[in-house]
């Protein structure tokens, strides 16, 4: 008999340590993004143990506007029975829900903001989704770019990334890493310096954050054209004592495939590329005879 009472006792003691004497709600949140005033909205969550779970609605003012239940929980979970959504929001403003267990009680519960606009409910997030500054870049045709994105609260979790107003056609952005990748083409820097500019953009429940940036594709042959050979002595003697040799036009370096009004624009706006000109080409009286 001690024997049975012995067992009995280790088996009570054990689910008396696998039971949670309080089993609490511990995190809860709207089933969706947001809910319009024609739907039916509805709250999941954690709780501790196995308990009927309760959602309490209360008004800007405190109010009590109704309350919603799950009263038959899974183990570690609830999910409350839907409720139409005009039922509980009436005038806008910010509400409290307030969810708990029997044991734990409104007082002691989880509570969250809920904003009523008027047109739909959504949840107040608690915490500021933004993006770390993303800086401007610049590629040569037929390289890739690739750097990853990120948020500045690195505790947030499943944030979308995406790109808006006009990426490049074949940019892409992983939206869950960040990771954005793009191999401008052979047209892409057919104007020396083409930029592109657009948004990358992250978003997090009802909260939405974006940057700007200009990613400039160069087009290697134009930024570094080839050297033009120094003529050797002979060449140098013959020239003092003969014509001097016709101008070749347009000037070697000029792509005749490109508009030529994209090597006045570099020379009148780029410092280094007017001095390249200069020093290498004095024998044209101006760009604009260079590029015919």
């Amino acid at each position: 008999m001690s024997t049975k009472l012995g067992i009995f006792a280790v088996i009570s003691l054990s689910l008396l340590m696998l039971t949670p004497a309080y089993a609490n709600v511990t995190s809860f949140s709207l089933d969706k993004s947001f809910f319009t005033v024609d739907e039916s909205f509805s709250f999941s969550g954690e709780q501790e143990g196995k308990e009927i779970v309760y959602v309490i609605i209360r008004n800007p003012n405190g109010g009590f506007k109704g309350m919603l239940s799950d009263p038959a929980p899974g183990q570690g979970e609830f999910s409350v029975i839907p409720r139409p959504v005009e039922n509980f929001f009436t005038s806008q403003g910010i509400y409290n829900a307030t969810a708990f267990t029997d044991n734990q009680k409104e007082e002691d519960g989880v509570t969250i903001k809920i904003e009523y606009d008027g047109n739909k409910i959504f949840e107040i997030p608690d915490f500021v989704l933004e993006l770390k500054p993303i800086s401007d870049k610049v590629v040569d045709e037929l390289k890739t770019v690739s750097f990853t994105v990120s948020i500045t609260d690195s505790s947030v979790e499943g944030e979308v990334y995406s790109l808006e107003k006009n990426p490049p056609s074949d940019a892409t952005i992983n939206s869950s890493t960040g990771k954005f990748t793009w191999t401008p083409s052979g047209s892409h820097g057919n104007n020396p310096g083409a930029e592109y500019t657009f948004d990358i953009v992250v978003t997090k429940g009802s909260q939405t954050d974006r940057d700007t940036i200009t990613i400039t594709v160069n087009d290697p042959d134009a930024v570094n054209p080839e050297p033009k050979p120094e003529p050797d002595e002979k060449t140098e003697t013959k020239q003092t004592t003969s014509e001097p040799d016709e101008l070749e036009i347009p000037a070697p370096f000029v792509d005749e495939t490109k508009d030529p009004q994209s090597y006045v624009d570099r020379y009148n706006s780029e410092a280094g590329y007017k001095k390249w000109f200069d020093d290498n080409y004095p024998e044209y009286s101006s760009i604009y005879q260079a590029v015919g």
